[in-house]
């Protein structure tokens, strides 16, 4: 759907000031692209307020969201992908991302899987909670429990967390790009502790990456602008999820026939 569309699929719920600041952007897409919310604010002798209500109409979370999509649909009619090219790149993906899985010593993050203590799960954002809670599905299914570690700081629930963790246990984390902020304040006491780490993040070179013990990066390299500023795949982070319980299946089997 473009940004027309949006505008027209909503123009009776505008106020006149809406209505105003619709026209303005409607006319000045290009402009918008570099625009800050209080440039825009200015330019189209609006206020801040009135943007992120204008943008939030429109079914987005906020302003930088809306301009985002403005800039993706204009790349997009530029540079069109299509359904091939997309899929292209997700099997590249998933194929470097194996590949590279190929090549490591995945022995050594299921031995630790299974001799720790306590074995936490978290992630960054909602995608990569979602790929935690996916990642604590499928070891129960094989045996393994493991907890969801918040991220949160200011629950109750994180300081009871953060107050059992040891040195004996393991915390799994996936990050997007492992340099979140929230991230390293959460992770303050664990790295105190001397926690294990094992750090799943869409770069190889990272905050994150940098102090933990274990570390997999995920292929997401769109190979495209486009697709980049506006979708973030999630497919090689569930290839990870999946090759990891294999290999923690094949640990098991391995280590009860050696009984």
């Amino acid at each position: 759907m473009k940004i027309e569309e949006l505008i027209n699929d909503n123009h009776t719920t505008f106020s006149e000031g809406e209505k105003v600041l619709a026209k303005f952007i409607l006319e000045n897409k290009e402009a918008i692209y570099e625009l800050g919310i209080n440039e825009l604010a200015k330019k189209s002798l609006s206020s801040k307020s009135s943007v992120l209500r204008f943008a939030q109409k429109l079914g987005f979370s906020g302003y930088t969201e809306m301009r985002n999509f403005m800039k993706w649909e204009n790349q997009l009619a530029e540079n069109p992908i299509t359904q091939e090219d997309f899929g292209k790149i997700l099997i590249n993906n998933v194929e470097q991302t194996v590949n590279q899985m190929n090549n490591m010593d995945l022995g050594k993050i299921c031995e630790v899987i299974e001799k720790s203590a306590n074995v936490y799960i978290t992630g960054t954002g909602l995608m990569q909670q979602s790929l935690a809670q996916e990642m604590q599905r499928m070891f129960l299914g094989i045996g393994k429990n493991m907890q969801i570690f918040p991220m949160d700081i200011s629950t109750n629930i994180y300081q009871l967390v953060t107050e059992r963790l040891a040195e004996e246990d393991l915390l799994i984390i996936f990050s997007g790009s492992g340099n979140n902020a929230a991230l390293k304040e959460a992770l303050s006491i664990p790295l105190l502790k001397n926690v294990k780490i094992l750090a799943i993040t869409g770069s190889h070179h990272n905050w994150l990456m940098n102090n933990a013990d274990f570390g997999i990066s995920v292929n997401v390299n769109s190979q495209s602008t486009v697709i980049s500023n506006w979708f973030s795949s999630s497919s090689g982070f569930h290839i990870v999820i999946e090759i990891l319980a294999y290999n923690y299946f094949e640990y098991k089997n391995k280590a009860l026939k050696n009984k």
